[in-house]
């Protein structure tokens, strides 16, 4: 294949804009790759400040009306009866009467 000299004249300046082209498609997938890496960043990012789900029960309000109290004491009363079987049913001797506190 033969170039001729007018045909050079024309090819010339387009070798710029090939090469121009080359390299952004060269460099589009690396782009799309740092894209994707920084959504998921922002992503890990949004999902570590979220509050994680709280129990129902663990909103930490004082039920001030009587069934509340009433409840309460109810409450009160199976726990001390549960310590006082536990401690009764317990077989070993100091199990129950020692408390360690570290602080």
């Amino acid at each position: 294949m033969t170039i001729r000299a007018i045909d050079l004249q024309v090819l010339i300046p387009r070798v710029t804009e090939v090469g121009k082209v080359q390299q952004i498609a060269d460099n589009q997938g690396a782009l799309q790759q740092q894209q994707g890496a920084d959504q998921w960043q922002k992503l890990a990012a949004a999902r570590q400040q979220q509050v994680q789900k709280s129990p129902q029960n663990a909103g930490g309000k004082v039920n001030a009306d009587a069934d509340g109290k009433e409840k309460h004491q109810e409450e009160n009363n199976k726990g001390s009866r549960r310590h006082e079987d536990e401690a009764e049913d317990s077989p070993d001797p100091i199990r129950g009467h020692t408390i360690d506190i570290k602080t």
